[in-house]
């Protein structure tokens, strides 16, 4: 019998690391299993019945009704859900937290992916690499201004939002940094802040970053 509480199904992307810093950052007792896109393995039957659109990540609760999700939008908040130090101590703060995790899923992920997709792409399309530049710099400009307010995105606790958007701005595996966006040295704030998620054991934990 398997005495993990979650059965976690990833790999070393943005949106698998996320789920990985927040199962570290509350302590759960989990176990990893790598799913290597590089192979296809998302594709096979076994792991669409967990995911059906044949994407990590994928999270099985062990409770006793046993829990599965897909999409990493959704296994956060289910995560905050259980745990609530992964949300602000007040409400004002814990909406805060839902709504920058709910903007990472449905802004700075896919333009930073789409961003991505048109620089990996042979031949080479400028224009849509110019056009999705522009929009990632404006999701940059976004979390400089409300961290150059404020110590996390939700305010002045660690919150499952910056869970969400730190792969996909400070990772190795980011395209920000795949492709040298330069973030680092332009936008302050930002910068603080990542260097202060990536010395959390958590993200160390998640990522291996020295």
């Amino acid at each position: 019998m398997n005495s993990a509480e979650f059965e976690y199904y990833g790999w070393n992307t943005p949106n698998g690391q996320k789920i990985m810093i927040a199962l570290e950052e509350v302590g759960a007792n989990y176990h990893y299993h790598p799913i290597d896109i590089s192979k296809g393995e998302q594709h096979t039957d076994s792991f669409r019945t967990l995911s059906p659109d044949g994407k990590i990540p994928a999270l099985v609760h062990n409770s006793k009704t046993p829990v599965t999700l897909f999409e990493s939008g959704a296994i956060l908040l289910y995560l905050a859900n259980l745990f609530p130090m992964l949300t602000g101590t007040n409400e004002q703060d814990k909406a805060k937290a839902m709504s920058w995790t709910l903007w990472q899923v449905g802004q700075l992920g896919p333009l930073a992916g789409q961003f991505g997709r048109f620089h990996a792409t042979q031949p080479t399309n400028a224009d849509a690499i110019k056009h999705f530049e522009a929009l990632v710099w404006r999701c940059i400009d976004v979390m400089e201004k409300q961290l150059s307010q404020t110590r996390y995105l939700a305010g002045e606790q660690f919150t499952v939002a910056d869970i969400a958007a730190f792969p996909w701005i400070a990772s190795e595996q980011s395209y920000l940094q795949r492709y040298n966006l330069g973030w680092q040295e332009q936008r302050p704030a930002l910068n603080r802040w990542a260097k202060l998620i990536a010395k959390k054991p958590s993200a160390i934990n998640a990522l291996g970053l020295k």
